[in-house]
């Protein structure tokens, strides 16, 4: 065994940037291409879901994963998810005379200021049927 060497040089890791959110929605959807307003925040720590415009705001850029689950019964969903206004995932289900959900997930590239949100493409009537419940979230997987 050698003498003990001097102590090395020490560094703080920098904190990996965080954005999350997770909201949920319990009454009727809104009109047909209008944003999902969701009225309950399960997680909006760093608050990057805004619940009065239900819509989420990138202020980190990197690789993020949305998911969202839509419990029915006896009604059909036509859910999309939107990225800037263009859709990036679609989901349409029906549930006749059982529970069923409609279930989607996308990861996704996003650039600062980039937004995110759910749209309804039911037709008013349908969408006032019956109150489902809705659940989104999205998380960074990892920051550029």
């Amino acid at each position: 065994m050698g003498q003990r060497g001097s102590p090395g040089a020490t560094e703080r890791c920098p904190l990996s940037p965080k954005s999350a959110f997770f909201v949920k929605l319990s009454e009727p959807l809104p009109k047909p291409f209008q944003p999902v307003v969701f009225k309950e925040a399960l997680y909006n720590q760093q608050d990057p879901f805004n619940l009065t415009a239900g819509v989420f705001s990138c202020t980190t850029p990197g690789v993020y994963n949305f998911a969202f689950d839509n419990e029915m019964f006896q009604r059909s969903v036509k859910i999309g998810l939107m990225r800037n206004g263009i859709r990036v995932r679609w989901k349409q289900a029906q549930a006749k005379d059982s529970h069923k959900h409609a279930l989607g997930t996308v990861i996704v590239q996003l650039e600062k200021e980039d937004k995110v949100w759910l749209e309804s493409k039911l037709n008013e009537a349908e969408s006032e049927k019956e109150t489902p419940q809705m659940m989104f979230f999205g998380y960074l997987l990892y920051g550029n």
